[in-house]
């Protein structure tokens, strides 16, 4: 038996003609039609097993009279949905409430402390900045899993994600988006753009700008972009997480499409089988099972030694000004001195000073260090 399995989500977006030809085409439900052409191919597999199927979109079969369809729930999937949404800022108001001001506090505060630029690399990049940017991305990845002691799930496809996204930058198929502080990158996410929906793949930030919620200024952005180009969705995949919860406004289901042909003995067995086993995975997932490995995984990871803890610091808010007379200057961007940035990001946060009018102060007979701005000064010192 001629069978077919696929993972639909990764080849809408990853693929020249990610729409299986089984399916007519494309649209969204109970909205315009997208701009697909139809499918004209006759040779057709006995069977079917279509996975991922985001339930916002309908693919009707190319010709029904010959099939069997059924429809079985796999996860949640999590997007933000722009067709009625004027402007980010009632976007997030609508999502956020009175928790909206936080949200705005992080974008605000993010561009009062540094010099901060926003850029979307969709349709061009040069290979430099590109090998650079997703460089950077890596580093940003380690650093983070490492912050978090869980495995980076994305690790696994990084080098056939890294020689992919190149090529479909420039077809506009996918897109870097960058936040940078003057040159450096400090956030940066991969996207994959099919028709008028922006999938936001893979994302990761410089930890020692965590005060700044850098997470949600990307999303803020990344949606702030798509309202500027008509896109109608902004979409953030699988995986059921607190940020994904709280910025969408369009919460589906993926379905696993079980399709094949009626005069099949062998599909609607294989179909059984298919169905049995998406069955037990619900059930597994019910009892946690799914939990209970990604711990036990992740603790493995952290016995192997392939985390590490960073030493810690107490900050003390000093209510008399310092005297600095005589004391060197730390430069905090030497990789020395790299252990600092946190401190100091977040003192601009909660002080609201921008870089450029912080200095650092070396305590060298104390092992500890003043960070003095223009309002006020703290001390931080090793804890005991």
């Amino acid at each position: 038996m001629r069978r077919k399995e696929i993972d639909l989500f990764v080849d809408l977006f990853e693929k020249e003609n990610g729409i299986p030809e089984i399916y007519a085409g494309v649209e969204f439900v109970q909205k315009n039609k997208m701009a697909e052409s139809q499918i004209t191919s006759k040779s057709f597999f006995s069977f079917y097993s279509i996975k991922f199927v985001p339930d916002y979109l309908l693919f009707p079969l190319a010709v029904e009279s010959l099939f069997y369809s059924k429809k079985l729930y796999q996860v949640k999937g999590y997007s933000a949905r722009l067709d009625d949404v004027s402007d980010i800022a009632s976007y997030v108001k609508s999502q956020f409430r009175s928790n909206a001001k936080t949200i705005n506090r992080y974008v605000n505060r993010l561009e009062s402390c540094f010099d901060i630029d926003y850029k979307m690399y969709y349709g061009q990049i040069n290979k430099d900045t590109y090998n650079f940017l997703m460089d950077s991305l890596y580093d940003m990845m380690l650093k983070r899993f490492n912050q978090l002691q869980i495995p980076n799930e994305s690790e696994a496809k990084w080098e056939h994600t890294r020689k992919t996204i190149d090529a479909l930058i420039h077809k506009k198929r996918a897109s870097l988006f960058v936040i940078y502080d003057g040159l450096k990158p400090i956030e940066i996410s991969i996207n994959y753009h099919f028709r008028s929906i922006l999938f936001s793949s893979i994302s990761s930030y410089d930890i020692d700008y965590s005060k700044f919620g850098l997470g949600h200024v990307e999303i803020y952005k990344q949606i702030e972009w798509c309202l500027a180009n008509d896109y109608k969705v902004f979409e953030m995949g699988r995986g059921d997480l607190d940020y994904k919860r709280r910025w969408s406004n369009q919460i589906y289901n993926f379905e696993h499409h079980i399709i094949y042909k009626k005069d099949s003995v062998y599909g609607r067995l294989w179909s059984l089988k298919e169905e049995y086993i998406n069955q037990l995975k619900l059930y597994l997932k019910s009892k946690n099972i799914d939990l209970i490995y990604k711990n036990l995984k992740g603790k493995l990871t952290t016995e192997s030694g392939l985390t590490t803890k960073a030493l810690e610091y107490n900050v003390e808010t000093l209510n008399t000004e310092p005297s600095i007379d005589n004391l060197p200057i730390i430069d905090i961007h030497l990789e020395a001195n790299a252990f600092l940035k946190k401190y100091v990001y977040d003192f601009l946060y909660t002080n609201t000073e921008h870089l450029s009018q912080v200095n650092v102060f070396n305590l060298e007979r104390e092992q500890a260090y003043i960070i003095k701005g223009n309002k006020t000064s703290v001390k931080i010192s090793e804890q005991n």
